[in-house]
């Protein structure tokens, strides 16, 4: 095969170049979700594999990658090449940084970058995110009060260089966490994932006999921008207004969106939004523009792979000092109790114009609970990370799915794998019957989940919920799906957003929110 330039590459040759770049992207993926240490990666799959061209564009993705590291990849890495230019970098290197103004918004999220080289030039960036298990600090959690609490910041440093790993950035990070070894097993897992990229895409270059992916990338980019521009093009030209209100921290959150669409592109402005807040749930700009642009993915091609070609048609505007765009030093640790949210206002606004389209607010974001216990008698301790979905909105042809992942595509835990790793014993598992919406389509159910403590001595439990004051909106008269609640005891937790402490025999149950209803029952 040989190549030809982006206007006249065949059909066929560009999938067939499109498909090899997202199985190197794929493969990566399986080697970091089948090496890692931790359930948050091996189990949820709160990770993602991305190819970048020299000019930090978005090229391919791995299937399994969350849409949050999607969007914010080209991000990061222009961040990153600010402070470590293309000219300082050399075969074998290896960048890293979990700074939430420049990574995916919050710290526990490693951002690791390799240049790939063919033949003595730059020629791509392969990007491997992934949620550590532990990043000390006080407690993975929505309390605290500044980013200094939620642990250690790495800057943009080389982990590696020229194929030699920095030691002390290793040993800097063994020191600041709980969980050492299964951190460092997640952080080598995303650097085999990085060397995997890096092998079969020069593989592929020597393969075809081509320099680099330019042209293929700007291929990719031209049917994808294509594709986009012709759904864009069915939504009238105009401003649209859109809102969603979640619980907050102490106060009622609201996020106001005003869309600009014109036949070229759309603008998505978060001007009136509240202010960023004194706790960990506030947002950063990169966080918030991935899950700004997913929405219109889902909407305007769900079928296509992303990469640049559609992402370039979005502009987004999140005011510095709001809750969707928090100055440093604020605390993020939860920033996506807020992101998550982002789509119900996106689709607020486009629902006078695409009715048929959009779906109802979901019972989102997904909760995220922590569990910690320390053992100082026995000198033994342990941490985990479980995650529960709500119910999704329904949608014009059909009901919200019960109990899944949206608009992240993060796994319910498994039982089995949550009682093997963590001394905790499940009392019930089950989906919530009534807990979506009414409507002509019913929202999706959301799940309880009942679980009991069998660690002796105190066990701390960050919850990281949303939605048990304010429910899922329902759209075109749907009704509201119900709220959710957490349970100590049989007795409401006062803060279902702080920490509580469980001692042995203690049951707490979390109960999740409903999606919301679209159109009037019949």
């Amino acid at each position: 095969m040989t190549q030809t330039n982006q206007t006249a590459m065949s059909p066929i040759d560009l999938e067939i170049y499109w498909n090899r770049l997202i199985a190197i992207t794929d493969e990566a993926g399986a080697t970091l979700k089948r090496t890692s240490f931790s359930t948050v990666v091996r189990e949820s799959n709160d990770f993602a594999c991305v190819l970048l061209d020299t000019e930090a564009r978005l090229v391919a993705q791995s299937s399994l990658s969350i849409p949050g590291f999607i969007g914010t990849a080209p991000l990061s890495l222009k961040g990153i090449l600010k402070v470590m230019p293309q000219e300082q970098l050399k075969p074998g290197d290896i960048l890293f940084t979990n700074d939430p103004w420049i990574g995916t918004g919050h710290l526990p999220d490693a951002t690791m970058v390799a240049p790939i080289f063919f033949k003595g030039r730059l020629v791509a960036y392969a990007m491997a995110v992934a949620h550590l298990s532990d990043i000390g600090g006080r407690q993975w959690s929505a309390d605290a009060g500044e980013v200094y609490e939620e642990g250690i910041r790495f800057p943009v440093v080389k982990l590696a260089e020229e194929g030699t790993f920095n030691p002390w950035v290793m040993q800097m990070l063994e020191a600041n966490v709980r969980l050492p070894q299964q951190v460092r097993g997640d952080i080598e897992a995303q650097v085999g994932a990085l060397r995997v990229a890096e092998r079969r895409l020069i593989e592929l270059l020597e393969e075809y006999g081509i320099p680099d992916i330019r042209e293929i990338a700007g291929a990719i980019f031209k049917a994808s921008e294509d594709a986009a521009l012709r759904e864009l093009r069915k939504i009238p030209p105009g401003v649209y207004r859109g809102s969603v209100e979640s619980d907050g921290w102490d106060e009622t959150v609201r996020i106001e969106a005003t869309l600009t669409v014109t036949p070229d592109g759309v603008t998505v402005d978060y001007s009136g939004s509240t202010g960023q807040v004194r706790f960990g749930i506030n947002e950063t700009f990169n966080h918030t523009y991935a899950y700004t642009i997913y929405p219109f993915k889902c909407l305007l091609s769900p079928g296509i792979p992303n990469n640049d070609g559609f992402t370039r048609l979005f502009k987004v505007i999140a005011p510095e000092g709001t809750i969707v765009n928090a100055k440093p030093p604020a605390a993020v640790g939860a920033r996506h109790l807020i992101g998550h949210q982002l789509q119900a206002a996106v689709f607020d606004a486009l629902s006078s114009v695409m009715p048929g389209k959009v779906q109802a607010d979901s019972g989102t974001p997904l909760w995220s609970v922590l569990m910690r216990g320390v053992d100082t008698v026995r000198g033994t301790s342990f941490s985990s990370i479980l995650f529960f979905n709500g119910g999704m909105g329904a949608m014009r042809d059909r009901d919200g799915a019960p109990a899944a992942g949206f608009p992240a595509n993060i796994s319910n835990t498994p039982v089995e794998v949550a009682e093997m790793l963590s001394p905790v014993l499940f009392r019930s598992k089950s989906l919530i019957d009534g807990s979506g919406g009414e409507g002509a389509h019913r929202g999706g159910m959301g799940q309880k989940v009942s679980f009991q403590s069998r660690w002796p001595g105190r066990l701390r439990v960050s919850l990281l919920t949303e939605r048990t004051r304010i429910p899922a909106k329902g759209i075109e008269g749907g009704s509201a799906g119900r709220t959710g609640h957490v349970l100590l005891n049989g007795q409401p937790v006062q803060n279902p957003k702080g920490v509580v402490d469980m001692v042995e025999g203690d049951t707490l149950e979390l109960a999740l929110p409903g999606g919301g209803g679209y159109g009037i029952k019949p």
